[in-house]
């Protein structure tokens, strides 16, 4: 059954345009990250009857959310033209 979705995955992946199982990981994760970073940065940047402030603490969030955003983007770029 394995060899058959296999097969099956490769025929629409071809035919249809359809992304690999990897690609929508990757997809799905930084959609995921993504609104992670937008409402931590909400939340941070938006405190009660206070102005809006970027100070050291919202690099302590940010950083965190954007490099793995940045490096998952890098890697699904490499393995795509076959660099690593």
């Amino acid at each position: 059954m394995s060899i058959a979705l296999a097969f099956e995955d490769e025929v629409l992946s071809q035919i249809m345009g359809i992304p690999e199982s990897g690609f929508v990981l990757f997809l799905v994760f930084g959609i995921v990250l993504t609104i992670a970073g937008i409402l931590a940065g909400a939340y941070i940047l938006k405190p009660k009857d206070q102005p809006i402030r970027f100070d050291k603490w919202g690099f302590v969030v940010v950083i965190p959310i954007v490099i793995p955003i940045v490096a998952a983007l890098l890697f699904q770029v490499l393995s795509y033209y076959h660099v690593i």
